[in-house]
């Protein structure tokens, strides 16, 4: 089957409808999902607040309570809506979490005596936070310029559909399954073409992505069921689903895969498609066959590191739970097949085999278009004999005289 920028298109159109249509379905109009205790609603909303002085208090080490290390400190705050200064002990956890200066969040617990009793309930991180997010923003636009500014656009997009649609969504009372997919095929669409313009290689990479994610969706959907995996296992998810009611956890841990899957597709897809671009290019005489057999060996490349970096990344937001676990009396066998674990195994393969699949297709499909013709031939070289323009252009003469000068000088 001869494979053109059209029929691309089509599927690239397919795949556009599918998303929108499944978008429009499940569009939060509210409600849907049971009400959380009235019992455990906020009592009152944390206050901004600077922590004046800190003071550790005398405690028994010896109490079964405390963890290591961990001390009773007392902290003097002021309430900065109010000015008012406020007393009250804490646990310091690690015996260094808390000094003068920093800015905080501290909530009230009323009770029935009247003594009211405060406590830290975050640290207040706008500062830093801004100045890192400024920094990524001139990193991107610094090298990326204006293809940088079309790629931080496609980031804003992504946060828009991940806050304006599927969270709500799935709050909604929405299968988390379906939201995911139709809002990361959404996503896709939106800023693969942005980031890098509407064109043949986007397309195939768009076309590439679209099939891996799907394979991945069925992986991760079918190896769930078997291995028996609830979604339990995550405290997040247990006390988002304890805070909205009526959450599948499940669902979740499925949506969190195909979400976080789709990251690093449309890297690895746009990548191949690229190359085989490039060395169309490079030799416009290649065929499909040299085109397909050199791009899949960059692609061979570029598993290799991307499965190493999924690992990684998912063991080292893991690594706390590792630690708990090689700790424990467990035998290995058992602790590879708890779910806290397999949930993460099946997280890290179902995206690493998605990956792999997704290299084959993206480079066969883009290697398919160039192959068409369907990309124009890339603009004649110079040739080979023409004088660069900086050396025709010196003191106005010639290359060969301003050589002979530069010679005779070097010779005075």
């Amino acid at each position: 089957m001869r494979v053109t920028h059209r029929s691309l298109v089509v599927v690239v159109l397919a795949v556009a409808v599918v998303s929108v249509v499944g978008m429009a379905l499940q569009w939060p109009s509210g409600g849907g999902l049971d009400e959380p205790p009235a019992d455990f609603l906020p009592e009152a909303d944390p206050q901004d607040a600077t922590l004046l002085s800190v003071t550790e208090l005398v405690s028994d080490p010896d109490e079964p309570t405390m963890l290591p290390g961990a001390t009773i400190v007392e902290i003097d705050a002021e309430l900065e809506a109010s000015g008012e200064r406020i007393t009250f002990d804490v646990t310091d956890e690690t015996g260094d979490t808390y000094r003068a200066g920093q800015r905080v969040r501290v909530a009230e617990i009323p009770s029935a005596d009247g003594d009211d009793r405060y406590y830290i309930s975050d640290f207040r991180r706008g500062a830093p936070l801004a100045v890192l997010g400024g920094m990524f923003v001139l990193a991107v636009l610094a090298f990326g310029r204006f293809q940088g500014l079309r790629a931080l656009a496609g980031l804003g997009i992504t946060f828009a559909v991940i806050l304006g649609f599927i969270i709500p969504a799935i709050l909604g009372g929405e299968n988390p399954v379906t939201v995911a997919l139709a809002g990361a095929l959404a996503v896709m669409l939106v800023t693969l073409y942005l980031s890098h313009g509407v064109s043949a290689k986007t397309s195939a990479a768009v076309v590439g992505t679209a099939g891996a994610l799907l394979l991945t969706v069925a992986l991760a959907w079918g190896f769930t069921e078997a291995a028996t995996l609830t979604g339990f296992t995550s405290e997040d998810a247990r006390l988002a689903n304890f805070e909205v009611g009526g959450l599948s956890l499940r669902g979740l841990l499925l949506a969190g895969i195909i979400i976080g899957g789709l990251g690093v597709l449309d890297d690895v897809t746009m990548s191949q498609a690229s190359t085989v671009f490039a060395l169309r290019r490079a030799n416009p005489g290649l065929p499909f066959s040299r085109l397909f057999a050199e791009g899949l060996s960059v692609g061979r490349d570029h598993v290799a590191a991307t499965v190493n970096t999924l690992f990684l990344a998912y063991a080292g937001a893991a690594l706390p739970l590792l630690i708990l676990l090689t700790t424990g009396i467990d035998p290995l066998p058992a602790v590879l097949t708890s779910e806290v674990v397999a949930v993460e195994v099946v997280r890290t393969l179902v995206g690493s085999v998605g990956l792999i699949a997704a290299v084959p297709l993206t480079t066969a499909l883009a290697a398919a278009v160039v192959a068409a013709g369907d990309e124009p031939p890339p603009a004649d070289p110079p040739p080979v004999d023409e004088p660069a323009p900086w050396t025709s252009a010196v003191r106005g003469e010639d290359h060969e005289e301003w050589i002979a000068s530069l010679r005779s000088s070097r010779e005075r």
